[in-house]
């Protein structure tokens, strides 16, 4: 009971205080917040209004389900946005932004181009697509951003994700009594939070939780999730009303946000602009991979290592509809995790309507083969 309230604590709005900041919204963990940071402005991560009234007039039937949510909250201006900050992800990322700006014309938008490949030309052409992104940025705040102040921005994010790693860890590791729900909020919550106020409370609130933990260590099969952008609540309670044993992932709410420090290196307070925004393309293109970039052998052998690692047994694919990024991968997944027998069950989800009786019958049936 007592973790409980200390879980609740720190979930609730007045547990985690809202950035005071003006801010500006970003859709793609391939977006810098570094830079928005920086300029002093608080990076939020458009999460969408599930209840989608007007969005179904703007896009056909077939659009993302995320970014029909994301549509929705913009045209409402529900999270007070300064500016947005898009990327070239995804054909219906482009669209998106495409409508933004020809009907929003009150909110300065910018669409960033993030290569599919991670070479050092790709490294040096997203490099100077970040100058334009700050210089966006700049435009609205009306004044440049020093290179000391883009330092400072780097090493904020570079504790974030050390915090976001070490919590995830114990998490996976069962060191903590925690829900596979509750553990997700968190990862939610901390996609618009990165002030060093709620950084010293998720401090807090890992030691809490590590001195308060009861939960049952007895072993079930280790799963695996893999996916792009789920924030589905009722299927995370799902998962933790049958007792998923979640021992990892490959999500963009969770490691593939937090996963990889920038570098940087001991002589870098004299740096120029340019060599700060090299060590961010480095650090955003070799991150773990999202289904879009190019190199799917290094992406598959990236999942391998995982799953040997952690001893997985079986893996949950999950996707949103109309992800064609996503979907075109699970049949080459399932074939490479085939010859290693481990089992893949598929569930693809609508983002603000979960069938739960379906998913939770095929998932029961997936955890009893295993």
């Amino acid at each position: 009971m007592k973790n409980n309230l200390i879980i609740e604590d720190f979930l609730k709005e007045k547990g985690v205080q809202k950035e005071k900041l003006k801010k500006i919204g970003w859709f793609c963990t391939y977006t810098p917040e570094e830079l928005i940071t920086a300029s002093g402005f608080s990076p939020v991560r458009v999460m969408g209004n599930k209840n989608t009234v007007k969005s179904g007039s703007y896009f056909p039937i077939n659009f993302c389900p995320y970014l029909k949510s994301a549509w929705e909250s913009l045209l409402a201006s529900e999270d007070g946005l300064q500016g947005a900050v898009f990327t070239d992800s995804c054909d219906g990322m482009r669209r998106l932004y495409d409508t933004a700006e020809y009907y929003l014309k009150d909110l300065p938008v910018f669409m960033l181009n993030v290569p599919r490949n991670t070479d050092s030309r790709s490294i040096d052409f997203y490099s100077s697509n970040l100058e334009d992104m700050l210089v966006f940025i700049e435009g609205i705040k009306g004044k440049q951003t020093s290179n000391q102040d883009l330092l400072k921005a780097l090493r904020l994010h570079n504790r974030k994700r050390n915090l976001l790693k070490e919590f995830s860890t114990s998490f996976f590791n069962n060191k903590y009594s925690l829900d596979i729900s509750d553990y997700y909020r968190v990862m939610e919550i901390s996609l618009s939070r990165t002030s060093e106020t709620f950084l010293d409370k998720l401090q807090s609130f890992k030691e809490l939780i590590s001195k308060n933990n009861n939960k049952d260590k007895t072993r079930k099969p280790g799963i695996m999730i893999i996916g792009n952008f789920i924030t589905e609540q009722k299927l995370w309670k799902m998962f933790t009303d049958l007792d998923v044993n979640l021992v990892s992932d490959d999500l963009c709410v969770s490691s593939r946000y937090y996963q990889g420090p920038v570098r940087i290196p001991s002589f870098m307070e004299g740096a120029d602009r340019k060599k700060i925004l090299h060590l961010i393309a480095e650090r955003y293109l070799n991150k773990p991979a999202c289904m879009r970039m190019s190199d799917m052998g290094s992406k598959i052998s990236q999942l391998k290592k995982e799953a040997s690692d952690n001893d997985i047994r079986g893996i949950i694919f999950i996707s949103l509809k109309f992800c064609d990024n996503v979907i075109y991968t699970f049949p080459l997944i399932r074939k490479e995790f085939a010859g290693l027998k481990i089992p893949v069950l598929y569930l693809e989800i609508e983002y603000s309507n979960f069938s739960e009786g379906q998913s939770n019958t095929r998932t029961q049936a997936f955890l009893e083969m295993l």
